[in-house]
């Protein structure tokens, strides 16, 4: 098609408006519950978009934070945002649920003159005059972030009880009297361990744009590449098509070199020659809507597998096809590790138990699990439940021409698991 003046210019997966509401919140709510929490106060980057829609551009992570969600387990249909005055206009590009905004002075305020109620004019666009939630919100203006926080606490009765901060230490900034700070991490984890629809579809986009960049870095190998050519292809490669990734690189997995077994990530400082033959191990982690992907497999770099290698490249796949197919909700993680070392002992391949087979959660992070049940108890061996997503991680060791390598992110179902890739279990060959 022709492009005209007016045709969409822009990457393949470009940014997209997100519906205003996509979390989990009767999990959430819940969960709460069984941890006896009468509210929530959250403020880390993540977990205030998971609850809001919510995405500040600029901020860093230890940064003090410029953004509160304050929810009340007892009134979980009036959450409050409380949020730099220079962030008012986000929530008029990406809507969100939340209608009760609450804004305060920012670090780009004047110091040089005593502030005034009139100071939130300065962020407020002309296109924003008669918009009902943003007059509420230009009336809410305070000149200071913990005190719109105390009094949205007041507000909805969580100033006194047990209330869970994802920062604890925020929660005991604050100089709350009457509130017993309670962990708020976990239970925002519960939730988002089973994903929504829109989750879902989020987490399906992000991995099509990553096997799409995998594709085209390949497509640019050139002989004499080394390391650092390749992590620099594939970061373009994912900017290129929309994604985001961080610093400093986006392939984890290092390809220890000549006929060293080891399992090791990348520094990014690596810059060993990737010749010929060379297994090659995607690992490819970035985000799209602030959704991770993660994930890849084996390329044999121009060339065919070695006898050796296709043997354990084919195993890896056994392997991986079998655990797919038994992701199905009450299955336990070990029960599948175990699983999946016995498919490996029926290919033939004698040392099995040299093989790594690991799981982990993905969606806003790549963990998306608590750390510990409402009773205390340590949570490690995960129970599978249905529209959980995790990547299944598999390695059999062997040299730079023999070692397999898979990693298929799943969606959990009645039926099966089902793989958010799209090219199967086989490996890459040529370029």
């Amino acid at each position: 098609m022709t492009r005209t003046a007016s045709a969409k210019r822009g990457p393949e997966f470009g940014r997209q408006r997100l519906p205003e509401r996509f979390c989990n919140l009767d999990r959430l709510l819940a969960d709460m519950e069984a941890r006896a929490l009468d509210g929530l106060v959250v403020t880390t980057p993540l977990n205030v978009f998971y609850l809001t829609s919510f995405n500040g551009i600029a901020h860093k992570g230890d940064e003090p934070r410029p953004y509160v969600v304050i929810l009340a387990r007892r009134e979980p249909e009036h959450p409050i945002l409380v949020l730099a005055d220079y962030y008012l206009t986000t929530p008029l590009h990406q809507p969100t649920w939340v209608k009760d905004v609450r804004p305060c002075r920012s670090v780009m305020a004047a110091m040089d003159r005593p502030p005034r109620p009139d100071d939130v004019d300065a962020h407020i666009p002309r296109s924003a005059a008669g918009v009902e939630w943003m007059e509420r919100a230009r009336a809410a203006y305070r000149f200071d972030l913990g005190e719109q926080v105390r009094g949205a606490m007041r507000d909805l009765g969580i100033d006194r009880g047990r209330v869970g901060f994802d920062d604890e230490g925020f929660g005991r900034r604050l100089g709350l009297d009457g509130v017993e700070i309670a962990d708020g991490y976990d239970p925002l984890m519960h939730a988002r361990a089973v994903k929504t629809p829109v989750e879902l579809e989020l987490l399906a986009r992000a991995t099509r744009l990553n096997e799409k960049a995998i594709r085209r870095t390949i497509s640019r190998w050139e002989e004499g590449w080394t390391r650092q050519d390749l992590n620099h292809a594939y970061a373009v490669s994912a900017v290129e098509l929309g994604g985001f990734v961080r610093d400093p690189g986006g392939l984890v997995v290092s390809h220890a070199t000549g006929e060293d077994p080891t399992l090791t990530v990348q520094s990014g400082l690596e810059d060993e020659e990737i010749g010929p033959g060379t297994h090659v191990m995607f690992d490819c982690h970035g985000t799209l809507d602030l959704y991770c992907w993660d994930g890849g497999k084996s390329w044999v770099v121009g060339d065919e597998p070695t006898r050796e290698g296709a043997k354990r490249l084919a195993a890896t796949g056994e392997v991986g096809a079998a655990l797919v197919e038994a992701m199905r909700p009450g299955r336990r993680i070990s029960d599948l590790a175990a699983m999946g070392r016995e498919v490996y002992r029926k290919t033939g391949m004698a040392d099995a138990d040299s093989a790594f087979i690991f799981f982990h959660g993905l969606g806003l992070s790549h963990i998306d699990f608590e750390l510990r049940h409402p009773d205390g108890r340590p949570y490690r061996d995960w129970v599978l439940e249905e529209n959980m997503v995790l990547p299944v991680h598999l390695f059999h060791p062997g040299g730079e021409r023999e070692r397999a390598w898979l990693e298929e992110v799943v969606v959990v179902g009645a039926d099966g698991g089902r793989p958010l890739f799209s090219w199967g279990f086989e490996p890459l060959t040529g370029d």
